[in-house]
């Protein structure tokens, strides 16, 4: 079933791979289909170093429910994927990725700063938080029930982060949103695990990640420059920088020194 989308998922995994973005550290893409189910990649597919074909894709109603299954299970994200459709209308594709500048970020637990143009339109990209290892840890102690969807991997414990912790922060800094994606994607960290872009279409998802991470390879470049500083808008911002005096004017947002601990 649904050849032709999967061949598109297929190509755009390709160029994803080619520009550095997704890795075998990880990550999932998912789309949905034009009859409301939902294709996304199999697990394991970042540890086979993302080697793809037709068949390693799950379908799956919005529930979670198998519709198709020619290879394994959806990853353990799955949950996540599918609270974004179900809460944001117009998410066509979703993409999820361990780039490395915006998971510098995420390690922090820091919100990714726009500092190039291309990446103002995603307006603000939180990071969610949760102590991964500690709820596993709690969860293995003292497990409690939770609703898996059948097309996933039964890990249970991994599963909690997301449906416990993660989907709380979702209802309220993400769904709340979802009149935003009349004109533009939206995007958001997980703490010290990784970026995820959520878009209309494959394309225009995949373009999410480059400008996300882009600013965040922008903004730590900036940092090593001005000595642990990252300026947003520099230029055009509250605080106008000028040539004159440039080197000792205060940056527009200290955005790392000031916010990151030491």
């Amino acid at each position: 079933m649904y050849e032709t989308e999967r061949k598109h998922v297929l190509g755009v995994l390709e160029d994803l791979k080619s520009w550095e973005v997704l890795n075998p550290a990880g990550g999932a893409v998912s789309l949905r289909l034009p009859d409301g189910n939902i294709l996304i990649s199999c697990t394991r597919l970042a540890f086979n170093r993302w080697d793809a074909s037709v068949r390693d894709f799950i379908v799956l109603a919005p529930d979670g429910q198998i519709v198709e299954q020619t290879a394994g299970l959806g990853a353990s994200g799955t949950p996540m994927h599918l609270d974004l459709y179900r809460m944001l209308p117009r998410a066509g594709a979703i993409v999820h990725t361990h780039a490395p500048y915006t998971l510098a970020f995420a390690s922090l637990g820091l919100p990714i700063p726009s500092v190039t143009n291309r990446a103002d339109t995603f307006g603000e990209i939180p990071c969610l938080h949760a102590n991964d290892s500690t709820v596993k840890a709690d969860f293995i102690a003292d497990p409690v029930p939770l609703d898996l969807p059948q097309g996933m991997v039964q890990r249970p414990d991994v599963a909690a982060v997301t449906l416990l912790y993660y989907r709380p922060q979702l209802e309220k800094l993400i769904a709340p949103r979802a009149e935003e994606m009349q004109r533009h994607g939206l995007a958001f960290t997980l703490y010290r695990h990784g970026a995820f872009t959520v878009g209309r279409q494959l394309e225009e998802t995949a373009d999410l990640m480059l400008r996300l991470e882009e600013s965040a390879r922008t903004a730590v470049l900036q940092a090593t420059l001005t000595g642990g500083a990252v300026f947003p808008n520099p230029l055009y911002g509250t605080e106008r920088l000028t040539l004159r005096g440039a080197t000792t004017t205060p940056p527009v947002s200290s955005y790392l020194t000031g916010r990151v601990s030491t």
